[in-house]
């Protein structure tokens, strides 16, 4: 008798990457109260609309509301930074620009623009919620 194999969606797959992939990631630095794994968490809704497009889930959304609530001080934002870039480059087909429609659908803020390239350490100072990047940074409006 043939073992038979059920077909698991792209996105559930991805999520599961993502979680075992933060499970083993320490956080960035000492000092900062948010880790890998609890952005990870909270941002996995959002993966199917990052790669299919379609409806954003309210889980999404309440993940980014969650996600800026818990990023109080410089370093926990430069680490979600971080962990949002590096968990992005390893989700294939994940396109950037619909990623980055994201804060605006969920009405929530995020000074920066996803990118392959973004540089993390540019995040220095938070005043009244909004992150501030340094000059070479833009900062969305």
């Amino acid at each position: 008798m043939a073992a038979q194999f059920r077909k698991v969606p792209l996105t559930v797959s991805i999520a599961t990457v993502l979680l075992l992939l933060a499970a083993t990631t320490a956080p960035l630095n000492a000092a900062t109260t948010i880790t890998c794994e609890q952005v990870t968490i909270w941002l996995t809704p959002c993966i199917s609309y990052g790669v299919l497009g379609g409806a954003v889930q309210p889980a999404c959304c309440d993940g980014i509301r969650a996600l800026n609530a818990a990023s109080k001080t410089t370093e926990d934002r430069r680490t979600q930074c971080n962990c949002v870039k590096e968990g992005a480059a390893r989700i294939p087909g994940l396109n950037y620009d619909r990623v980055n429609t994201l804060p605006d659908i969920c009405g929530s803020k995020c000074p920066y623009k996803l990118t392959h390239d973004l540089d993390c350490s540019n995040i220095y100072d938070v005043r009244n919620g909004r992150m501030i990047l340094n000059s070479h940074s833009s900062l969305l409006k």
